[in-house]
């Protein structure tokens, strides 16, 4: 599951993934935020994945990968940041989907972290400001 927040005042899209983080979710939520007319294609991107709880390594075949980049494609000009918890054992899945993705096709220049602060930093936005953003505007149980 995924929820797509716009700030404007940070100049940022935030996909925020949640729970069961399923088959090909990242490009369904880059659809989603590519359908959205807000998107301009010069914001930074928050893609959080400190709550997802499994994955697996479905929709991460050469063929489906070569297939879905002509989505991500629209992404390789964006500062992209990826959050992940800590010691959340679905990070190594996420980490070889990453890896299957990027055998098959260009990425974006991304930053692959765990600390909050360093994605706040790398994308070029308050902390705080992000912080209070995520409280305000997510709710899991929507």
């Amino acid at each position: 599951m995924f929820k797509i927040l716009f700030s404007s005042s940070m100049n940022m899209v935030l996909t925020i993934h949640f729970g069961d983080f399923v088959g090909a979710e990242t490009v369904a939520a880059a659809k989603v935020v590519l359908a959205d007319s807000r998107f301009t294609g010069k914001q930074k991107v928050l893609q959080d994945l400190r709550r997802v709880t499994s994955a697996t390594l479905h929709d991460t075949d050469r063929a489906f990968v070569l297939q879905s980049s002509k989505v991500t494609k629209r992404f390789m000009d964006s500062k992209i940041a990826l959050l992940y918890e800590a010691g959340n054992p679905v990070n190594q899945i996420h980490d070889e989907r990453r890896a299957r993705f990027s055998k098959a096709a260009a990425q974006p220049n991304k930053l692959h972290t765990t600390s909050f602060s360093d994605a706040a930093e790398w994308l070029g936005v308050d902390e705080q400001d992000l912080n209070t953003f995520i409280e305000q505007n997510f709710d899991p149980s929507e």
